[in-house]
C-alpha cells in the first residue's frame, strides 16, 4: 500500500508540480472578487474571510512546488535590467512603484475617518473590478489545461492504473471546479446588473466577458501571458493583443474558444440553477418531484 502511495505521489510530482493548486488559486480569486463586488452582504463577513483564508491556503500548497521557477524568473528580469534591457527595467520599476503605492495607500486608508473612506468606495470598486476582469480568464482556462492529463498518458512513465484512477478524476474534478467558479462569477455579474436596473444587458454583458476570457484564455496558453502581465508589462500587452487580433489563425482559436465557453457556460448555468432551486425547495420541505414543471 505504501509503495503504490509513493508511486501516486511520485507521478504527480513528474506530472504537474503543483500546477493544480495554483490554477484553482488564480480561478478562485475573481470568484471571492465576485461576492464582493457583486453580491456584498450575500455571504456573512466572517465566511468570507473563511474563504479569502481558503483559497490562500490553496496558493500557498500550488506556489511551494513552484518558486524556484518564480525566483529564477525574478532573477531573470533583475540581470536583463541589469544589461539594460529597458523593457525589463520598466517592468521592475512598475511593480516596485505599484507594490509601494499600494502599500502606502492601505496605511493612509486605515488612518482616514469612515466618512472619507465611504466617498472613496466607488474608486476601489473600480479597482476591484478590473482586477476581477484580469483574472477571470484564469477560471476557464483549466480548460486547457487537458494538455497535462495528455502528458501524463503518453509520457509511458506513469503506470496505466494511475492515470485511470487519478490522473483522470482529478483533471475531472479541476476542470469543473474551475469552471464553476467562472459560472458562480458571472452569476453574481448577472445579479448586480439585476438589482441596478440593467437586466436587458446581462447577455451582452455574458457575451462580452465571453470574448474577453476567449482572448486571454489564449494569450495564456499560447503566448504564456499571465493575469500580472497586465501591471509588469502593459505595454507588451497590448501590442501582441492587438497583433494576434488581426492574424487569422490566432483569431480562429479564439472564435472557437468563444463558441466552447459559451456552451460550456450556458450547460453549466442551468445546472448551477437547478441545483440552487434544489436547495431552495428542500430548505422550504418541497418535494421537487410533486411540484408541476
Amino acid at each position: 500500500m505504501r509503495s503504490r502511495l509513493l508511486d501516486i505521489l511520485a507521478a504527480l510530482d513528474t506530472v504537474y508540480s503543483g500546477w493544480i493548486w495554483w490554477n484553482l488559486f488564480l480561478a478562485f480569486i475573481p470568484l471571492v472578487l465576485s461576492f464582493v463586488l457583486f453580491r456584498k452582504g450575500a455571504i456573512a463577513q466572517r465566511w468570507l474571510w473563511w474563504a479569502c483564508g481558503a483559497v490562500g491556503f490553496i496558493g500557498v500548497l500550488g506556489f511551494v512546488p513552484r518558486y524556484r521557477h518564480y525566483i529564477e524568473a525574478g532573477k531573470g528580469w533583475v540581470r536583463a535590467a541589469l544589461a539594460g534591457d529597458g523593457i525589463a527595467l520598466l517592468a521592475l520599476l512598475a511593480l516596485g512603484t505599484l507594490s509601494l503605492i499600494a502599500i502606502g495607500a492601505g496605511a493612509w486608508l486605515l488612518q482616514q475617518p469612515p466618512a472619507l473612506r465611504k466617498r472613496l468606495q466607488p474608486m476601489f470598486w473600480w479597482i476591484g473590478f478590473v482586477t476581477y476582469v484580469a483574472f477571470l480568464p484564469n477560471a476557464p482556462y483549466l480548460l486547457t489545461d487537458i494538455i497535462h492529463l495528455i502528458r501524463g498518458t503518453s509520457s509511458g512513465v506513469v503506470e496505466t492504473w494511475i492515470v485511470a484512477l487519478v490522473f483522470i478524476p482529478l483533471h475531472v474534478v479541476a476542470i469543473l471546479m474551475g469552471f464553476e467558479a467562472y459560472v458562480l462569477s458571472l452569476l453574481n455579474q448577472n445579479y448586480f446588473l439585476k438589482q441596478q436596473g440593467w437586466a436587458l444587458w446581462i447577455l451582452p454583458a455574458e457575451l462580452a466577458m465571453h470574448g474577453l476570457n476567449a482572448i486571454g484564455i489564449y494569450l495564456g496558453r499560447f503566448i504564456r501571458f499571465n493575469s500580472w502581465d497586465l501591471v509588469a508589462d502593459p505595454s507588451s500587452v497590448v501590442v501582441i493583443t492587438l497583433n494576434t487580433l488581426t492574424e487569422r489563425r490566432p483569431l480562429f482559436v479564439i472564435f472557437v474558444t468563444f463558441v466552447i465557453l459559451t456552451i460550456f457556460y450556458w450547460i453549466m448555468k442551468q445546472i448551477t440553477l437547478g441545483l440552487k432551486l434544489r436547495l431552495h425547495y428542500a430548505r422550504h420541505g418541497l418535494d421537487v418531484m410533486g411540484t408541476d414543471l
